[in-house]
Formats: structure tokens, sequence, C-alpha cells
């Protein structure tokens, strides 16, 4: 007996629309904070605020962008044409952040940065979202959807680290550079839009294959009612929560790593621009194991232990460098060795890897729901399940970089008349640095505690899947469109 299974072409196109997604995390968790803050002058404070409303408009779009997206029938299907309508707002405010706003006061410029978050958000809502639903609607396979998850993770990264290390390397001769980030702009939104209209033409030959609901209620009494019911999934919510909360940890070392490079390490970008490069090799090397790793094994369970080990060795290098700061210890190499670089590059690659190997299982176990959901309600709900994964991937570009502006401003990063010569190894950034490694060891230990709690295995799947008569003898049904 095999299950709905999607072929290699299929799971292809649908993992390039995640380069998109990475280009745009890339913005958030590395650049946008230090752009508006350190080059453009807005307060840290101010600019996390900013970002804060932006994050509670989004918070309410995703559920319900997923709810319209499971409902709507149209002739090419649920979700396509919400993912081609959200493109071109969603490359232009990408090239509208960074783009030179010229002479302004902070009032206008906190207002442009707002509006411009809060449309990067809506659209990529109504991108990422039904593009993110259809992954259970192309294979409902326990396995193969560990590759589906991995192919996402993979253009993800490649998208991401690949628009860093192009920007590190050619366009930013600092990471106060102005110029280089107007460069960055063009070319970002140019990305964005380049690998979403991939992605939503590869898969566009898939929606007569894929699954066509009865109508359903558009009222939003019945939204709710409904909602609540698909929500009230245990394993749904213990995932929901501990994403949220690592990703919130992976948000804060992405918002921050710009400024430890910049008055920590001390680097130029240029020097470190190979980082980016490798560390979306070992991510793409890991994370193409990922099928063969799951196989035959439980998927919470690698996640689990994959998380321990990074709640151990990602603070690591920072925790070292602060100790020599503080105690006058040597544990750490000088700033502009040999040594250090290796040091820095290969710690960058291991948990980069790491990272994105555990979210290849999240992801995957998060499809999983998506039967024993229909199981108990006899609706496929992948739009507002799927908004697990919309609004965990948000949280790392936002989320963090939003307590990370706060801590910025308290440690005094904008005290007025500030020398910006004395931040350079100065209190701040030590102050900064130990209140960052104190989360970043306390955070990930809730999130993995609570994956614990998942309660799907590979049999209750396969179970779902024979009740609802997704399974066949003797053959299978590959999603490959016309």
């Amino acid at each position: 007996m095999q299950s709905h299974k999607a072929s290699l072409s299929t799971q292809i196109f649908y993992g390039s629309g995640s380069i998109a997604i990475g280009i745009k995390n890339n913005l958030l968790g590395t650049y946008l904070l230090i752009y508006y803050n350190q080059v453009l002058g807005l307060d840290a404070g101010i600019a996390a605020l900013a970002m804060a409303i932006a994050l509670a408009v989004d918070a309410v779009s995703d559920p319900l962008g997923g709810i319209w997206s499971d409902r709507i029938r149209t002739r090419w299907g649920r979700r396509h044409p919400f993912m081609y309508a959200a493109l071109i707002p969603f490359a232009g405010s990408y090239y509208f952040l960074l783009a030179d706003p010229g002479e302004i006061s902070d009032q206008s410029l906190f207002f442009r940065l707002l509006v411009l978050l809060i449309i990067l958000r809506l659209s990529m809502t109504f991108y990422e979202v039904p593009r993110g639903a259809l992954a259970p609607e192309l294979s409902k396979d326990y396995d193969q959807r560990n590759a589906l998850s991995a192919w996402a993770m993979a253009f993800g990264w490649l998208g991401g680290a690949g628009i860093a290390f192009v920007a590190n390397r050619y366009f930013l001769d600092s990471f106060v550079d102005r110029e280089g980030y107007q460069t960055l702009a063009f070319w970002g939104g140019l990305g964005i839009f380049v690998g979403g209209m991939v992605s939503c033409l590869g898969t566009h030959r898939n929606i007569p294959n894929l699954h066509a609901p009865e109508p359903r209620s558009m009222h939003y009494a019945v939204f709710l009612r409904e909602a609540k019911e698909t929500l009230s999934n245990r394993s749904w919510i213990v995932l929901f929560i501990a994403g949220c909360i690592y990703a919130m940890l992976v948000g804060i070392e992405q918002g921050v790593g710009t400024y430890y490079n910049e008055y920590l390490w001390q680097w130029k970008p240029g020097v470190i621009a190979p980082f980016a490069f490798f560390a979306a090799l070992s991510v793409i090397g890991a994370v193409a194991f990922a099928p063969l790793i799951a196989r035959g094994r439980n998927k919470k369970h690698i996640a689990v232990g994959i998380f321990m080990v990074t709640i151990v060795v990602g603070p690591l290098p920072v925790f070292l460098r602060l100790l020599d700061l503080t105690y006058g210890t040597n544990f750490s190499p000088d700033n502009g060795s040999d040594l250090l670089w290796w040091v820095l590059l290969i710690h960058t690659c291991v948990m980069a890897a790491m990272g994105a190997l555990g979210f290849v299982f999240i992801g995957s176990m998060g499809m999983e729901i998506v039967e024993q959901v229909q199981n108990r309600t006899g609706r496929r709900e992948e739009g507002l399940l799927g908004t697990v994964n919309s609004f965990v991937h948000k949280l790392i570009g936002a989320g963090g970089v939003l307590i990370s502006g706060l801590i910025i401003s308290m440690v005094g990063f904008d005290a007025p008349g500030l020398d910006k010569a004395t931040l350079y190894g100065g209190e701040e950034i030590i102050e900064f640095g130990w209140i960052h490694v104190i989360i970043a060891f306390v955070m990930p230990i809730f999130s993995t505690s609570l994956v614990l709690l998942y309660d799907i295995d590979r049999d209750q799947h396969d179970e779902h899947l024979t009740t609802l008569g997704y399974r066949e003898a003797d053959q299978s049904r590959s999603i490959e469109g016309a």
C-alpha cells in the first residue's frame, strides 16, 4: 500500500518558492535593524516599535489568510491566486524598505518603516500561507514529506545566504554603508519576485490534482467556530508554541549577528562574506540527508536530539569572548586572527546545518497534523494549520529582532552624544552580549521540552491515511500534473 506522492520536479518547484522567504528573512534578521538604527539614525527602540506593530498585524492576517485560502474555489485552485497576487507588493516593499529615504524626520522615517513593514508582512502572508498549504496536498507520504520540507529549507537558505554573500562581498564596504544598501534593495527585491514566480508557475500544473473541497460558509461566526475546533489539536498547539519560542531565539541571533560582526568581532563584510556561502552549502548538504536520517525513525526524537545539541553549542563563541573581556581570560582567539575566522566559520556552518535540519523535521511533523484534524473534523485545512510554519518564519525575521532592538537601546547604543568609536569592544556590546547569551541558553530549553508533547508517530499517521481512504493497494498516485 502506497500513499499519494509528489514527483521530483514538483518537490523542486515547491521548494524553490522558499528563495523569496530566505531573502526576506535575511533582510529582517540581519540588515534592517542596523540599517535604520546605525545608518539612518532612528532610535532602536522606535524601530522595534514599528516592527512590533507590524508583527501584531501579521499575527491576525496569518490565520485569516489560511482560512480564506482553504475555502476559496477558483479555476486556479485555492492557493495560486493568492500567491500570484502577493509577489509584486512583496518584492516592492522589500525594495523600498532599503531605498534611500533622503532627508526625512524621525517621525516620518518611523511611519515609512511601519507602513512598508505592514505591506511586506501582509503580502508575505498571502504568498507563504497558501504556498505552505500546498505541501501536505502534494504528498501524504510520511517519509516524502521530509523531502518536501528539506527542499524548502535548502532553497530558503540558498536565497537568504546567497543574498548575504553577494551583499557582504560586493555591495557593502561596512555594515553601515548607506550606498551598499541601495544596491541590495534592487537585487533582493528582484530575487523575491523571480524566486516566487518560478515556484508559482512550476506548481501551477498540479492544480487539477489538488484537493477541491465542497463549498463552505464564509460567515465570520463559522470561521471562528471551525478555527477553534481545528486549532484545538494538541500536536498543533505544542508545535506552534515550541516553534515560536525557538524561532524567536533564531531571530535574536540573526538580529544581533551584524552588531557582533561590527562591534565585537570587528569584521569587515568582505572578510566574512564566505560565511554565508559555506553555511548555505552546509545546510543543503545536511538537509539532503534528512529523508535518509528519518527513514524508519521517529521524527520527534531526531528533532529533540538536534535541538539539545544546539542549546550548548549555539552561544559558546560569544560566551568565551565575553569571559575574556569581562575577566581577562584568554579562551577566544584574537580579533583579526586566522584562527578566529576558522572557528567562527565552523561554528556558523554547524549551527546553520543543525538548525535547518531540526526545522525540516518540525515542518514535516506539522504536515501530519492535517490528516489527524481531517480524521476528526472531516475538513482539510492546510492553510489554517500551515499558519504555524508561516508565523514561525516571520518570528524568525522579526520577533527576535524586536527583542534585540529593545536591548540595544537599553544597554546604551543610542545614548545621546555617544562616540561610536567606543562601541568597539566597549561596555555596551559586552552587556548586550551577556543578555543575549542567557536568552540563547534558556529559551530553547522550553521549546525543546514542548516538542516532546507532540503525539503523532508513523503508525498513527498510517492509520489516519487508511481511515480517510488515501492509502490504495498495489498502486500509488503520483501528483505530477499535466
